[in-house]
């Protein structure tokens, strides 16, 4: 086969990713693939996601210390930087703002320390995340390699509602941007000096349409974390912009690890594996599992999407429930639901919190639950899950539906409320939206979503038809090729040398 082919020739590859891990995760099982076929696997991030890089084989290469043209002075964390970077350049927007704004001055400051390194490594392609690490195409365009971006999103068109839906949240108008990009000094200066220092010519503005990214339309390849037939639909617009460019796209399914291989984000932590022992045997004793996860985002500490985060209303006022209040009451409705007197009686609950010190507060938990910060998702859907309770995060979508795992949806923003959505419409679930009360009636609306997801629940676990549903998604995600395909599509882009060539690039 050609993967054992290739495995005969030792490539590097340099994987490029931000500290979110949803955009993490489906590439680390294609790194491992690499490191077992004999590759060498570099990853460029951040701290926290060191021990799940070299969990897999990889080397991991500290974004923050390699890159002190935009860190040094500015945070030991994305977040800290965009902060300070704010601050800098007197910028007032949003997050999602902000990243636009600042788009060309990051990718300015970033490129320096990240060639200075692939220079080093001298990579035979790079593989990124597309909308998070735009610097890692633009170094693969000055390297002269094959850049490879994993679009983590349902297919282009989730990737551009999931940016248009930020900037629905912060009132931000796409043509309006563009233009105030235009005049801005700082951003022409940027994009001036690219082109000065590296031959790259990069937008003054806003790219040609809303959702269009230049890692995608103009990068060797794009795979992409479903199926063909469950992507979202693209706009014609960016459909055109595309076909134009001559993208190409690979529709290869969730990419999942094999059993055993999760590993928590701090490395002194449990593997989990008790967890799924304990719902092995839930299972052979016949007892309900049910798995509930709010996600990483909901549950952390992104500003105005985290814990604290709030909608806002047309007027830029914080309004509706706070992550804090969506989780807690979602959680809430679970154990209303399958709660007991006994840890040996009744469902087996099993429950991921995240990362805040008090994440329940005054929701009790029963003595049937058991709750942890973070769980190995994957090993548990595959043990055997009843009824998934999930935020609807592409990959939480996709790993039920590749387990046959029926869902109720309680999404908290941007694509996972698409996801919501196509889960009724493919009949594999429920969901429960986010309430949006006017200021007051928090507490009110609180109280009625917990009985919402109870009662969903309870019609998800008593009806067959959903399971159903589920089973039939997951022989098309299993058809799309996973690990191996994405694997196998990677190497086909990377020409094996011939005997005694040496890799040159980047001088």
């Amino acid at each position: 086969s050609r993967l054992k082919l290739q495995s005969m020739s030792t490539q590097t590859f340099v994987f490029i990713f931000p500290n979110w891990i949803g955009h993490l995760n489906p590439s680390l099982p294609v790194a491992r693939r690499l490191v077992e076929l004999g590759h060498d696997v570099h990853y460029v991030c951040f701290e926290q996601m060191k021990s799940k890089i070299e969990g897999t084989g990889a080397k991991f290469h500290s974004a923050v210390d390699g890159q002190p043209e935009l860190y040094a002075g500015r945070g030991r964390d994305f977040i800290s930087m965009l902060t300070h970077l704010k601050d800098e350049f007197q910028v007032d927007s949003g997050s999602c703002g902000a990243l636009w704004q600042l788009r060309n001055i990051m990718i300015e400051k970033q490129l320096p320390g990240l060639l200075r390194l692939l220079r080093e490594l001298q990579p035979s392609a790079i593989v990124h995340c597309p909308l998070s690490s735009p610097e890692a195409f633009w170094a693969s365009k000055v390297m002269d390699v094959p850049s490879i971006a994993l679009n983590t999103f349902a297919g282009p068109g989730a990737l551009a509602g999931a940016v248009g839906w930020c900037f629905k949240e912060e009132k931000i108008d796409f043509e309006d941007l563009d233009q105030q990009l235009k005049r801005w000094q700082p951003n022409l200066d940027a994009q001036q000096g690219l082109e000065r220092s590296w031959g790259l010519t990069l937008h003054q503005g806003m790219p040609p349409c809303l959702g269009y990214i230049d890692g995608i339309a103009m990068g060797s390849l794009t795979i992409t974390t479903t199926s063909e037939d469950l992507q979202d639909p693209m706009e014609s617009e960016l459909q055109d912009a595309y076909f134009e460019a001559g993208t190409s796209f690979a529709f290869v399914g969730p990419l999942l690890d094999g059993a055993g291989h999760w590993k928590p984000l701090d490395s002194t932590s449990e593997d989990g594996s008790h967890v799924v022992e304990q719902v092995c045997a839930a299972r052979i004793s016949g007892r309900l599992v049910v798995l509930v996860s709010m996600g990483t985002v909901v549950t952390g500490n992104m500003p105005g999407w985290g814990w604290e985060g709030r909608s806002l209303d047309e007027l830029g006022r914080p309004q509706g429930l706070t992550g804090c209040q969506l989780c807690r009451s979602a959680w809430a409705g679970a154990f209303d639901a399958f709660g007991s007197a006994s840890s040996e009686d009744g469902a087996l609950i099993v429950v991921a919190l995240g990362p805040q010190a008090d994440p329940l507060g005054d929701v009790v938990a029963p003595p049937n639950a058991i709750c942890c910060a973070f769980l190995p998702q994957v090993d548990i859907l595959r043990a055997g899950v009843d009824v998934f309770l999930t935020h609807g995060g592409q990959n939480s979508f996709t790993e039920s539906l590749v387990n046959a795992t029926p869902v109720v949806v309680c999404p908290g923003f941007s694509d996972q409320v698409v996801n919501a959505s196509k889960a009724v419409a493919l009949g594999v679930g429920l969901k429960v939206d986010r309430p949006l009360p006017e200021a007051g009636g928090e507490e009110l609306a609180s109280s009625n979503y917990r009985k919402d997801v109870t009662e969903a629940l309870h019609a998800v676990v008593a009806l067959p038809e959903f399971k159903t549903a589920a089973a039939a998604q997951r022989k098309k995600l299993l058809a799309a090729g996973g690990v191996e395909r994405a694997t196998e599509l990677i190497l086909g882009l990377v020409p094996t040398p011939s005997p005694g060539s040496a890799k040159v690039g980047g001088a």
